[in-house]
């Protein structure tokens, strides 16, 4: 086993010596970054191989320059050349020697032990079915929240924003295939339309054929099959009758497609309506305006001194939002604590979580973050001192859900969850907002800040109109930290307020 090896196992391994990739990568940026890694050694590798390969090849040419210069001289006259008794002796020694030499050096197996390392590597750490299943999943979901088409998210241009990354064709035809055994026809006959429009025979061909076994014909001949399959007969036949000549097989099927296509039936349409962000991913056109901006004063007497920025989103029910209340150092160290135990996550009240691991994480109830959370709310953080860290995946999001527990979840000494506590641990490039459709209002990361609301009114039952999502990240790493503050500790800090109840005089 090589050196380079060697190295890249202990830095990504566990006991025992063996890559331990983070599993389930696409469910964490974070954890992608062992295949990072593990990609940037196997490059190495593959540059030694190839560099291993090409002093054979010197080797031989150098060789080959030598015997072709004798070569050429024997040539044009034979029987002169062997007449000379040096180069008779020559050839007849190279002959019994050197061409022997030279067969056996031919026969040698070169760079083996960077073969053998590559292999190793993907044997411990190669994604799994699974993971590609996610990672497409991710990218789905990009058309699914944001409308973003194929053609679009294959040349890297993500709402609106040009970015110096692009999809292959083998990418796309991995996606096509993804989206027509899910049944997603359009997508998936648009995903085999951008599959040929990526396709650059100078720049992929040789290698595409030789290496990954692909043939442009094939290609063609699954996205012209699904087209006839789908009904798009003279869909298909126009661009058979572009392609036919590419090979046999293709002009065979413009003929079948042709027979089949004399039956006068028009293809049919995929119907299209004016695309709705209904979920407030992009924000919502009727946004409720912020109310107020101020500074929290009077919760106890240290923010008195240090007070602290809120902003008011929603007053019935409460949504805020402070600003600068978890530092650097703080963020730093929960996300260093959590990264060997981050996991993917159970299932919540009517949720759907994708792409996403989280931990839970062990916190001093005299922290500073949890005094923090208590002049923040005014609440009692006894019995809720711990956090739950997030970090979401490849287009990672949760799905419509409440914060509150099923009631058989519910303990006599907790109870439901009065308030909610998400603290944002970085900015996020594209996407990654929290939505609350039935309010209109969508609040996205900010590095430092912290939403928090009320799930409980005054009677202490849910409020469904907190309803809410965390939308897909397009692009970038969101970390959120989460904590609940529990109803039942609040008895004698909440009490429930008086209702008024008017009669008919």
């Amino acid at each position: 086993m090589s050196l380079m090896l060697l190295i890249c196992l202990n830095l990504l391994a566990i006991p025992g010596g063996h890559f331990q990739m983070s599993t389930d990568p696409a469910k964490s940026i974070v954890g992608m970054k062992g295949l990072v890694d593990l990609e940037g050694f196997f490059i190495s590798e593959l540059t030694n191989y190839a560099k291993a390969l090409k002093g054979k090849i010197d080797i031989i040419e150098s060789f080959l320059q030598d015997v072709q210069s004798k070569r050429d001289i024997s040539r044009r006259n034979p029987k002169e050349f062997v007449a000379h008794p040096l180069n008779a002796f020559s050839l007849i020694r190279r002959m019994h020697e050197d061409w022997t030499h030279i067969e056996l050096y031919m026969s040698e197996q070169v760079g083996m032990s960077y073969l053998q390392a590559i292999k190793n590597g993907l044997d411990e750490a190669q994604p799994t079915d699974n993971d590609l299943s996610d990672a497409i999943g991710g990218i789905i979901s990009l058309h699914r929240f944001y409308n973003l088409q194929p053609v679009d998210i294959a040349k890297g241009l993500l709402m609106g924003k040009q970015y110096n990354v692009h999809l292959t064709t083998l990418n796309c035809q991995t996606l096509a295939l993804a989206c027509l055994n899910s049944n997603f026809d359009k997508d998936a006959l648009n995903w085999y339309k951008t599959a040929v429009e990526q396709y650059d025979e100078d720049r992929d061909g040789q290698v595409y054929s030789e290496v990954f076994d692909f043939k442009l014909r094939d290609l063609y001949i699954n996205y012209t099959s699904t087209l006839v399959v789908k009904g798009f007969r003279k869909a298909a036949l126009d661009i058979l009758r572009n392609v036919s000549d590419l090979d046999a097989t293709l002009w065979s099927l413009q003929k079948d497609v042709y027979e089949i296509g004399k039956i006068d039936v028009p293809d049919p349409t995929f119907l299209v309506e004016p695309w709705i962000d209904h979920n407030g991913c992009q924000g919502f056109r009727k946004t409720k305006k912020y109310f107020s901006c101020h500074y929290e004063r009077g919760t106890s007497d240290f923010l008195r001194i240090v007070p602290l920025k809120v902003e008011i989103l929603s007053l019935d029910p409460l949504i805020v939002i402070y600003h600068d209340v978890i530092y650097d150092k703080e963020i730093s160290r929960f996300k260093n604590i959590s990264l060997p135990s981050l996991k993917s996550p159970p299932r919540y009240l009517h949720g759907e979580d994708y792409n996403l691991k989280l931990s839970k994480v062990p916190e001093e109830q005299e922290s500073p973050l949890n005094r923090r959370i208590r002049d923040m709310t005014g609440e009692n953080v006894n019995e809720d001192t711990d956090f739950l860290i997030n970090n979401f995946g490849i287009c990672g999001f949760r799905g419509y859900h409440t914060d509150n527990l099923e009631e058989q979840d519910q303990t006599a000494e907790l109870g439901d969850r009065l308030t909610s506590i998400i603290f944002f641990l970085s900015d996020v490039v594209q996407g990654g907002a929290i939505s609350f459709p039935h309010l209109h209002l969508s609040v996205w990361p900010q590095k430092g800040s912290a939403l928090v609301w009320r799930n409980l009114n005054h009677r202490m039952h849910p409020n469904e109109d907190l309803l809410h999502l965390s939308c897909p990240v397009v692009v970038g790493s969101k970390w959120t930290l989460v904590k609940w503050l529990h109803e039942k500790p609040q008895m004698f800090l909440k009490p429930c307020k008086k209702e008024f109840k008017e009669f008919n005089k």
